[in-house]
């Protein structure tokens, strides 16, 4: 019997599953008899109108009745799920993100242990890439687990393709049955399911005509094929040419080596927009890095469609900055009301602080910030000392590495100034950094007021909060 998943953290009032009487702490074992393994089981089996749960209260099995729309939330709110059900990756990627972080160290006395315990698990979990949108390899399927992807129509998944080429693939992923990548992905389309895949390139490995190769292949198995996305590889100072057997030393893309990446990437961009009912989109798509990199212009939003690959870094700085223009024209409303109302903004500053990828654009941000308020707006990049200056993305920055800077260059900010982080620092909780810094140890070591943003209404939000009278700020 499997183990069971569905502790009860939380009832939303007046919610079906607060007017059936379900109550916090009780576990929810069954919905209509399907045992409740994980999320998954339940999303899918809590979409019917009726209901009949099975409950265990204080060791007493309880049963509850429950009618709802289709498409209403049952609104119960599960306790995080326990690491047993992740589904641990079995592969030895070369470019293994765990490969890229320090080894783990038992703490001394007071001392953190240094960095986030979570980001040793290595996760390759089929229910995870459908609920969150994480890559998958689809290596480690059983064949309960096709069953289970075929009753569930678990679909799109997101999948770690990095080759089409059986061969290299084994070596890249060296993981079982790694070189069966079109098979498996034919067995989804088979189900029903589609994906969206993703190539992450190495330096003389998996690119050139090996990413043609896989662009060719991948684009003839549409439509089980949604999209796919072309990364470079990311490397820390652990892992930073790193060698592996019959695969070239591990090692950034230089801008001539980018450069061709996206000339052929584009050239296929073009060729994929231009067939009948394609609408214009490019079907494979580069990661913004690439952009960054070679100091390429961003395409237009037109060209990333839905955003499907976004938490992947595709399109993530055209939305950005295609959002802040809109809430730009909210910020400078706001500031003429201040104007208007006579009241001048307080003697107040903004610090930005950022990756030194990031930096140009959120420099840019902060000018029109400037333009339309007329506050003081700070540009601060962060080096990377937890992972070596050679990351250079706002997601790896530690919480120590900011306390150094903003000690550092933030000298002279007060209280009542403004130093904005990214949120994507945080874990998803937002307690946490990578390095194991809390967010209650960083704020009370920081001296300016400290607020995280994630998108540009946040940011927006965040400056508003100086000007003027409180008021005016919270329009």
């Amino acid at each position: 019997m499997p183990k069971l998943y569905g502790w009860v953290r939380e009832v939303v009032p007046e919610s079906p599953a607060d007017l059936a009487g379900i109550q916090p702490g009780d576990l929810l074992k069954a919905i209509n008899g399907q045992p409740v393994r994980d999320l998954v089981d339940y999303q899918f089996y809590a979409s019917e109108e009726e209901l009949t749960l099975a409950i265990e209260r204080n060791g007493r099995a309880v049963e509850a009745l429950v009618a709802k729309a289709s498409d209403e939330s049952l609104g119960i709110l599960f306790g995080e799920e326990p690491a047993p059900f992740i589904r641990i990756c079995a592969n030895k990627c070369v470019f293994c993100f765990i490969k890229g972080l320090p080894e783990r160290k038992q703490p001394m006395r007071g001392q953190p242990l240094g960095m986030r315990d979570s980001l040793y698990i290595k996760d390759d979990d089929y229910r995870y890439s459908f609920l969150f949108g994480n890559f998958i390899t689809l290596t480690n399927l059983k064949e309960t687990d096709w069953r289970r992807l075929e009753e569930q129509r678990l679909s799109p998944l997101y999948v770690s393709v990095h080759t089409t080429n059986p061969d290299l693939r084994r070596l890249m992923v060296d993981g079982p049955r790694s070189g069966d990548i079109i098979e498996q992905i034919e067995r989804l389309g088979q189900l029903g399911i589609t994906c969206h895949t993703q190539l992450v390139l190495c330096p003389g490995a998996n690119d050139g005509e090996e990413l043609e190769r896989s662009i060719r292949e991948l684009a003839a198995l549409r439509p089980i094929v949604e999209s796919i996305s072309a990364v470079p590889v990311g490397l820390t100072k652990y892992n930073n040419m790193i060698s592996v057997e019959k695969l070239p030393p591990l090692r950034p893309y230089t801008q001539a080596e980018a450069l061709d990446v996206m000339a052929r990437v584009e050239r296929w961009q073009r060729q994929f927009a231009a067939e009948p009912g394609a609408h214009g989109m490019p079907f494979v798509y580069l990661s913004d890095e690439w952009y960054y990199t070679t100091k390429r212009p961003f395409p237009p939003a037109r060209h990333y469609g839905s955003y499907a690959q976004i938490e992947n870094g595709v399109g993530m700085t055209r939305k950005l900055l295609d959002d802040w223009r809109h809430e730009r024209a909210t910020l400078t409303e706001q500031a003429q009301q201040a104007q208007q109302a006579q009241q001048a903004a307080p003697a107040r500053r903004a610090a930005i602080l950022t990756s030194l990828m990031a930096a140009p654009v959120m420099r840019r941000i902060a000018r029109e910030i400037t333009r339309a308020t007329g506050l003081e707006v700070r540009v601060v990049p962060v080096v990377n000392q937890l992972f070596g200056p050679i990351v250079t993305v706002a997601g790896l920055l530690g919480g120590q590495d900011m306390l150094d800077t903003i000690t550092s260059e933030l000298a002279d900010f007060g209280p009542d100034d403004l130093a904005l982080l990214p949120r994507v620092m945080l874990d998803n909780a937002g307690v946490r950094f990578l390095d194991d810094v809390t967010l209650t140890e960083f704020t009370q070591r920081a001296t300016p007021r400290v607020v995280f943003a994630k998108t540009a209404e946040e940011l927006r939000v965040a400056i508003g909060s100086l000007l003027a009278t409180p008021e005016l700020a919270a329009t």
